[in-house]
């Protein structure tokens, strides 16, 4: 979704996050897998965690950040929400996919691990969000005022992150 995000993102939200690549290992001796990533040095943030908090922003990249996890719970038609934003600077670690309970369980199994919290994490999320320049811009309405219903963009807006435009095509 990170790259879609990039790639539909205003012209004017000039930084392009992106998550690490990951291996992934056998070992051998006691048959666990094991996820491989290269170290991030610098100054290392949380930007969100999967129960909804998020730290306050205090520029355009954090605010960015904000943005994409709210962006994940539209761009999907609220099936599922990226938490757990973390890393230094625009390169980010270790996400978690949040999956709504009534989704996970009609699939008859756990999906994306024990830190899917689901319907408690997405609940949380559209109580603790606070959206943002970044959210505006790219077009998600505040989730407070619209809880229940996909009102916001249209799926076409979301996808190109253009501006609305009115009947006579003028940008609103």
């Amino acid at each position: 979704m990170m790259q879609v995000f990039n790639q539909i993102k205003p012209d004017d939200m000039h930084h392009s996050p992106r998550f690490l690549d990951v291996s992934l290992a056998l070992w051998h001796t006691n048959g666990q897998w094991l996820t491989i990533e290269r170290n991030l040095n610098g100054n290392f943030r949380k930007y969100n965690n999967n129960t909804g908090e998020e730290i306050a922003p205090c520029c355009s990249l954090e605010d960015m950040l904000l943005a994409f996890s709210h962006w994940t719970y539209e761009y999907t038609r609220r099936e599922m929400l990226v938490l757990d934003i973390q890393g230094v600077g625009d390169e980010l670690t270790d996400p978690t996919v949040i999956m709504g309970d009534d989704q996970s369980c009609n699939r008859g199994e756990m999906l994306f691990g024990p830190d899917n919290l689901g319907d408690v994490a997405i609940s949380a999320f559209v109580q603790k969000h606070s959206c943002n320049f970044c959210c505006r811009r790219l077009g998600l309405k505040d989730l407070r005022r619209h809880p229940d219903s996909c009102e916001n963009s249209s799926e076409a807006e979301l996808m190109s992150g253009k501006e609305e435009r009115d009947s006579d095509g003028n940008a609103m």
